[in-house]
Parts: C-alpha cells; structure tokens; sequence
C-alpha cells in the first residue's frame, strides 16, 4: 500500500564573492544563556523530546566557529561548554569578554524572534545596541551585518520576515527602541558594554513546535551557523564556498516523518534522519551539478527529486580589491564573474563615483568585464563602483542571466570602494633605449616617467655626460608633463661617443614624490642610461649623401607629438613602399606606394588619430628591405 508522501525541498548553491579571507580579524562567538539553568528556556514540544536554548545555541556556536576559522579568521567563545553553573556567565562577564581580547566583532547566538508579531509565526530579527541620547545605532556597521544576518537565515531555513525599526533594513532592530524607549526601555546586557561593533540574533521562534522540533537537529543548527557565517563573508567581500547545500524535509501529508532514509545520487551520501518529529535532512559540501534526491524511508514508497546546483552569476573576484588604499592612478577595474553574464544588463547598473570617463570591454565569453578609464584615476581619492539598481528598481546581489534573484530576499548592491595613491614617479620608456649604439644625433632625447612631474625640478635634475647643450620641451596630455624631450643644439652632439643621461634625487612629481630610480617602489634614488651615437656619414656636398645606395634612416624628432618626419634613400628607380605597423604587427599607415627615381626622399607622418606607443616602419624597394622603430608619446 502506497502512503502519500509530500516533500518540502529547499536547494540552493553558495555563490562566490571577492578573493580575499578573514586572516586578521579577531571574533567572539557568544553562545547565549548556558548550562540548562534557571535562566535558560526549557521547551518540551512533545513528551520525551527536550529543548534547551542554552544547548542549541551553543551547538550552532560550536558550528559556526570552524566555519570561520577556515577563512582565516581569529574565533573565540564566551563559554568553553555546556554545564550548569559555571557555563552561565553573566552577561557583563560576555561583553567584557571580547573587550579584553580586543577582538574586531562581536555576535551573540539566540532564539525566538517574535518582533512583537504573531508568536506562533517562525520569524528572524537581529538586535543591536542603540545610543540612548542620539537614538542612533552605537555602532553603524553593526547595522548593514544584522542586516545580512537576517537576510542570510531567511534565505537558508525560509523563516518569516520582522519589519525592523530601522528604515530600509527589515528585520534589524535598535534595542533601547524596541524594548520600549524612553522613559523604560533598555539595552541589552549582552551588548551594553561593548567597545566594538556587534549584535544579537534571534534566529527563529523556538516556542512555535515545529520549529522546535527542528532545532533539535544538529543539522539545522548548521544551516542558520552558514547563514551567519555567509554573512561574515559579504560584509568583508570575501569569496563564498564554491559547493552548495540541498536540504528539506520528508512529510506524510503534513506531519514530518521520522528516521527518514533520504540518498543523494550520484555521489551515494545516505542521510539518517533523527526521532524528533522533524523530518529533516541536509546535504552539504556539494559542487554544481546534477542530482537526484531519493527518499527510501522504510515503510513508505520511494520518490525522486531532480536538482541541478548551478553557479550564479555572481563575482569571483575584483581588481581592485574592495577597500584597496594603494591603488595606482594608471588602473584599471576588472569583475571576474563565475559564468557567462547578461552584458547589458550588468552594463545598466554600473557606476563609478566620483564619475569617470571610460569604456566597458568585455573577453570573448561575456565573464571578464573591464571599466578602462579614459584618463588617469585622480591621486589620493577615495572611488567607489557598483553594481546596483537604477532609480528604485531593486536589482539582485547574485546577478544571473535572467535577472532574477535566487533567494526570497530583498537584495544588496555589489560595491568596491577603493583609494588612489601616488607611487614614487619612475623612468617607465627612454629613447634611445639604454645601450642603444646607433642614436642619430639630430633626434630627441625622451624620457616618460610613471607620473606627472614637477618640471623645474627634473630640469635641474637632468645631466648629460659628455656636457652637452640643449633645450627642454614637455608634452601636455594626460596626465600632463611626464614625458620629457630633450634636444641638443645642433651639432653638438658627436658622432660615435657614449653618452651617459642621469636623472638624480632632487627630481619629484607634482606630488612632492622623490624619483624611483631602481623601481623599489621608495623614491630617493637617481635614475641613469647610456647610448652611444652613429657613425659620422660621407658628403659629397652640401645636401646630398654619398652615392646612391639603399638606406632608411631614424624618424626625427624622435619620440614624437603627433608629427615626424622619415628620411630615406633610394638606389634605383622602382616601385617604393613605406608602411607603419603597430607592435601587433597591424598595418596602420601607408605613407608611400609609388614610382620613384633614384634619390634622397623625407616622408612625413601625422600620427594624431594614433595612440601612444611603439610602432615600426618599413621601406621596401626592389630588393632592398629595412625596418626601423620610432615612439609616439602623446
């Protein structure tokens, strides 16, 4: 005989966030009430089945902690068990506690949240402590983690919704207010004394009898300690696990079945169910993928349940990372997501403030997105990018390709704040390049720096060894006066010496930063190359080289903005050929492709639609080929 079976079946994954761990933070985990004491709560759901806060509270502590700890956090709890009287301490004794180990947070672990609503309706809230004079939160942050608190629990053991004291974040409680303000109402105890962000959650309503029931199994204690733990995660941006969970429960009709036979294929875990009149069953630590649910209680028929864990579409990783204070102003910011994206979509709800011109690039496979902006980032400023909803359309924190949230609450924005600073301004391209031994003498010195330079004391700074006259000239784009052109007066410069350049210590960027000459990172150390210049050439006269034979001759002036000019010579009459490649090798300008007689030619480029850097042109004629290099430095 077939008895009806109803399932309840819950599953969800565990999605990634930002790459970076807990390794640092100091938290104190406190396991509320304690030792089945006369001030512990003391539920009997049915006969022989007892429920001590105390112990629950302490189990979920007990497995919240490794979770934790396997983040990198520091993890302590107020109490070391669970015995009467010893393990009660008072609630001054808890907060003084984490104040006397300096730890970053504190969380107090309890039960039966009504939120002043129906008591017989499983809710969450989470308390935290209020200054009584400003009515204000004590501490700000502890409101945006009890807010991700109540959200997490929800999502993992769908209890009901509380609707807060604070506007926008249901379900987050200011103690003093909600224990009845002024003139009568109070802190928590448990909170009073803290010197450091905290709360106090009240995960569900232990004296509603199923949830009671509930509460007796250890692996429901579990998923609220992940939802607590999930919420450690978001508030610091640090990855989720990368597995997820499958958990429910087994009913007949309406009434939970005990010692339930559930087997997940196909990695064969079997779970036994307890005598608690709970039904309940979990599956964790599971990677995406397929699989099948299989209820084999004895006594009833079996049933089938496909699930698929599929990865979301939510971050893998930023660059920068969130709260990043040594960003250079030459970066980028990438999201790194875990599949595919909906580019436009993700497009619609990015910012940057304070604004920022840019383009937003996107790899082949649409799960790398790269914010390029325009110009330079400015120095010492404090950025902040999200990914939120436009106007007051709330959008999902876990983005996925059909824009839908994956839990049952209200969703946050994706937010990377990080600060701009400046390094030591270093030598990033000289030409010609250190060691060159054939720099025409009629070309331009150039030197780029890292960061806009303070130009008097480069100027002051600049030598050339064998002394040498020549002028300074400075570009003007952005950013504005790094790069450096140096012209010798013509004719002084001699042929075939080695010439040695140094740029010393007195050199600074516009922010009073010392030069990098070793790229350590520390300013305060000079900058020197040497190069050594060409052979002298043969004249017949006055304007003609010597003879007729094939040469391609160095661009001058050398680097350049945005004009040069390239001068070559050709042998005999014949088709001649002059191109411009980039360092990719893509042709990008056809200066020459004609009949020309024997002779001396200068060509001239105008590389203004042109980015900076190094590019390579070409003459080909007859059987002669050459190639030479120049660099535009806008």
């Amino acid at each position: 005989m077939k008895i009806l079976l109803s399932v309840l079946f819950i599953g969800f994954t565990i999605a990634f966030a930002q790459p970076q761990n807990l390794n640092g933070l100091k938290i104190c985990i406190d396991p509320g009430h304690g030792g089945y004491g006369p001030n512990d709560r003391h539920v009997i759901p049915d006969a022989g089945l007892d429920f001590w806060e105390s112990e629950s509270n302490w189990n979920k502590a007990l497995l919240l902690k490794p979770l934790l700890e396997a983040r990198g956090a520091s993890v302590i709890v107020t109490r070391s068990h669970n015995n009467y009287p010893d393990q009660q301490p008072s609630l001054a004794a808890r907060w003084q506690f984490a104040n006397s180990n300096n730890v970053h947070w504190f969380h107090s672990i309890h039960s039966n949240a009504t939120g002043g609503t129906n008591t017989s309706t499983n809710s969450t809230l989470v308390l935290l402590k209020e200054n009584k004079t400003t009515r204000q939160a004590a501490f700000p942050a502890a409101i945006t983690m009890s807010s991700l608190i109540y959200s997490n629990i929800r999502a993992k053991n769908r209890t009901a919704a509380t609707s807060g004291n604070i506007a926008g974040n249901p379900g987050v409680y200011l103690d003093y207010t909600f224990y009845g303000g002024p003139p009568n109402g109070f802190n928590l105890g448990v909170l009073s004394g803290l010197m450091m962000p905290g709360e106090l959650s009240e995960g569900s309503f232990h004296d509603y009898y199923p949830e009671t029931r509930r509460l007796l199994n250890n692996h429901y204690r579990k998923v609220e300690a992940y939802g607590i733990y999930n919420a450690f995660v978001e508030y610091y941006k640090i990855p989720y696990d990368t597995l997820g969970l499958i958990c429910g429960t087994q009913k007949n009709g309406t009434v939970p079945i005990n010692n339930i036979v559930v087997r997940l294929l196909p990695v064969n875990k079997v779970y036994n169910g307890d005598a608690f009149n709970n039904g309940y069953f979990l599956f964790d630590s599971l990677a995406p993928g397929s699989y099948k649910v299989v209820y084999e209680t004895p006594g009833y028929s079996n049933d089938t349940v496909n699930v698929t864990l599929a990865a979301t579409g939510r971050l893998a990783s930023t660059t920068p990372l969130h709260n990043a204070t040594a960003v250079l102003r030459n970066s980028t910011v990438v999201f790194n997501f875990i599949k595919p994206m909906d580019t436009a979509f993700v497009r619609s709800v990015f910012s940057i403030s304070p604004v920022v011109e840019g383009n937003l690039i996107w790899n082949p496979e649409n799960t790398v997105m790269t914010f390029l902006p325009k110009n330079l980032l400015s120095y010492k400023t404090m950025y902040t990018v999200s990914l939120a909803g436009l106007g007051n359309t709330l959008q999902p924190t876990v983005f996925v390709d059909n824009k839908t949230v994956t839990s049952n609450v209200v969703a946050k924005p994706i937010v990377v704040t990080f600060q701009t600073i400046s390094l030591a301004p270093y030598v990033q391209l000289t030409q010609p390049s250190p060691n060159d031994t054939n720099f025409t003498v009629t070309q331009n010195v150039g030197i780029r720096f890292s960061e806009s330079m303070d130009t008097a004391s480069v100027r002051n700074a600049f030598q050339i060894t064998p002394a040498t006259v020549g002028s300074f000239t400075w570009t003007s784009s952005n950013p504005v006066n790094n790069t450096l052109l140096w012209k010798s007066v013509t004719g002084s410069l001699s042929y075939q010496t080695y010439y040695a350049i140094t740029i010393g210590t007195a050199a600074k960027s516009v922010y009073n930063i010392a030069i990098d000459g070793n790229k350590d990172s520390v300013g305060g150390d000079q900058y020197s190359f040497q190069f050594r210049t060409q052979r002298q050439p043969v004249f017949v006269d006055g304007n003609s080289m010597l003879t007729m034979n094939y040469a391609l001759h160095q661009n001058y002036p050398n680097p350049f903005n945005p004009v040069t000019n390239i001068r070559f010579s050709i042998a005999e009459s014949g088709v001649a050929e002059l191109f411009v490649y980039d360092i990719l090798g893509r042709k990008v300008a056809t200066l020459l492709n004609a009949n020309l007689e024997s002779g001396n030619y200068t060509v001239q480029w105008d590389a203004s639609r042109s980015a900076s850097g190094l590019y390579f042109y070409t003459l080909k004629t007859g059987n002669f080929f050459s190639m030479k290099r120049m660099m535009l430095m806008k």
